[in-house]
């Protein structure tokens, strides 16, 4: 019988552990790659061949990674998604921890994260939230948003429930909502106010737009009380 020796089975192991390198790697690869051309277009607009082109790998890899489209999006949406939530739920906790929580500082805790990933030097982010505002605007995509964001968006609620009990639930989810499309739609650098102000004013000046929404989101949210 062959005996395989210490050396060998350490260069077979190298080679495996070299191998599932390998493999993260070109899984990285072809989802920052799907990430920025969701983000640029649309998942109708982008075919899985366009994905491998701009990642540099054949379209064999990418179906042994991801099998379709539609999953490789399912992954591309829920990989940021899972650190956005993270962010939110510490910062939360944080602020439940601290105590004296207003609507305000609530709503700090849930708007601000979206922001400071736009205006980040990682440009994978900013292609995920704007993919993020498209997902928003299609009720093709509920369900996505539903698995991914609505455990910590209810999270929320839950809270604003504590700190407005005189509005009525429904409203309070409507308001909430709001605020929600609101969010996505701004972050993405929504450039309708430039052609309101014919170019005067800037979509993209994401410090101002985050102080006037947040301000917004807070008025609306407090008429409630009075609805």
């Amino acid at each position: 019988m062959t005996r395989i020796g210490w050396g060998n089975m350490k260069k077979r192991g190298g080679k495996s552990i070299q191998t599932r390198s390998n493999g993260d790697q070109t899984r990285e690869k072809i989802m920052a790659a799907a990430e920025k051309l969701f983000g640029q277009q649309s998942f109708d607009a982008v075919s899985l061949r366009d994905i491998t082109n701009e990642a540099e790998v054949t379209l064999a890899l990418a179906s042994y990674h991801f099998g379709t489209k539609e999953n490789l999006f399912t992954e591309v949406v829920a990989r940021r998604a899972n650190v956005l939530n993270s962010i939110r739920r510490e910062r939360l906790a944080a602020l439940v921890d601290r105590g004296g929580m207003t609507v305000e500082t609530l709503l700090e805790t849930f708007i601000r994260p979206l922001f400071e990933q736009m205006q980040s030097e990682d440009d994978g982010w900013q292609a995920y939230l704007m993919l993020l505002a498209k997902l928003s605007s299609n009720e093709r995509w509920l369900d996505h948003l539903r698995t991914n964001f609505d455990e910590t968006a209810n999270l929320y609620l839950g809270q604003l429930k504590l700190l407005l009990p005189h509005v009525p639930e429904e409203n309070l989810v409507r308001g909430f909502s709001f605020v929600l499309i609101l969010m996505v739609q701004t972050v993405s650098k929504n450039r309708r106010v430039d052609t309101l102000s014919s170019g005067k004013f800037k979509g993209e000046d994401l410090d101002v737009t985050y102080q006037l929404l947040l301000k917004f989101s807070l008025a609306g949210l407090r008429a409630l009380e009075t609805a």
